[in-house]
């Protein structure tokens, strides 16, 4: 059984409100978030989110946003949900969790695209993601180039979901605007590259692609989220992109947690990024010390929830 949620009754230095929710329970309140996880046959059974967007940690990078209200009228998404390895440091995803995902059982219900950041075995299952295309006729994937060519060569891929699907290459410092999800109009979604972490000694032909996503709020405002995959945080990758990210401001950047051991994590954040909060995914199983200890907030079990703080 995982913990108590670390978030519950928290607000981070941005002020954004930070609310657990237990995978058992209707809504954010009061009570204590009695986390109903991997152990059970229902995982995901009864999340119900504020009439507001929010993001939805699963595990490891994977996190669900809903932009727009639990009402089934806003936008769901999905990024780096599935995934095949652990590498004896992350929490393995549960099968009943692997299912829920897969099949669309709520509150994985209505998902429009999932997003993968790059083809790493921790944050990409080719296998699952074919079945979850099969299963999920209205699915749209959006992913690195690198990721869907091993996708076609998966055992479970039908030629038929090409359509459905966005494959994405980029240089280190370029940025694409315009990506669309038919059904999802209004969103706004565009993608940047930057180095995977340990560039250039480690990983430097992978793509490791970003995500900026822009939707209705469901308040009559505008809900940005953004989701960093395995980035590397040093400035000089970034600084190719200054014009693109200083254009828009996010409400929320979802930052591998090795950001949080920045000195200037705060001006990465709120310059670098130009985003109001964060959160940090990718938490290994054992929670660093420095998480632990720190101020700002960070997902490292199933159904942790924090509301999206509006933006411009």
């Amino acid at each position: 059984m995982h913990r108590l949620f670390h978030l519950k009754n928290r607000t981070d230095a941005r002020g954004a409100l930070l609310c657990g929710v237990a995978l058992v329970l209707a809504s954010c309140s009061g009570a204590p978030a009695q986390v109903n996880g991997a152990e059970t046959g229902d995982v995901g059974a009864g999340i119900s989110a504020p009439n507001s967007s929010t993001a939805t940690s699963i595990l490891n990078a994977g996190v669900m946003t809903t932009m727009g209200g639990s009402d089934g009228t806003g936008l769901k998404l999905l990024f780096d949900p599935l995934y095949d390895d652990h590498f004896g440091s992350l929490e393995q995803l549960p099968p009943n969790l692997i299912e829920a995902i897969i099949s669309g059982r709520p509150p994985y219900d209505g998902v429009d695209a999932v997003f993968v950041s790059h083809a790493h075995g921790d944050h990409f299952s080719p296998s699952q993601l074919s079945r979850m295309m099969a299963s999920q006729p209205q699915l749209r994937l959006i992913a690195p180039d690198q990721g869907i060519d091993r996708l076609r060569e998966d055992a479970n891929w039908q030629a038929s979901f090409e359509s459905r699907v966005t494959g994405i290459t980029l240089e280190n410092g370029e940025a694409v605007q315009g990506i669309e999800i038919p059904g999802a109009e209004g969103a706004v979604i565009e993608a940047f590259r930057t180095p995977h972490a340990g560039w250039p000694d480690r990983h430097a032909a992978v793509h490791n692609i970003s995500y900026r996503v822009t939707a209705a709020s469901g308040k009559g405002g505008t809900s940005r989220v953004m989701h960093l995959g395995d980035a590397d945080p040093a400035a000089e990758h970034f600084t190719a992109l200054s014009k693109f990210l200083s254009a828009k401001r996010s409400g929320l950047a979802m930052l591998p947690f090795w950001f949080y051991r920045e000195d200037n994590v705060n001006q990465i954040i709120d310059q670098t990024l130009n985003a109001k909060a964060p959160v940090a995914i990718h938490v290994p199983a054992e929670t660093p010390e420095f998480l632990e200890n720190g101020e700002l907030p960070f997902f490292d079990s199933v159904g942790e929830t924090l509301e999206i703080p509006e933006t411009q």
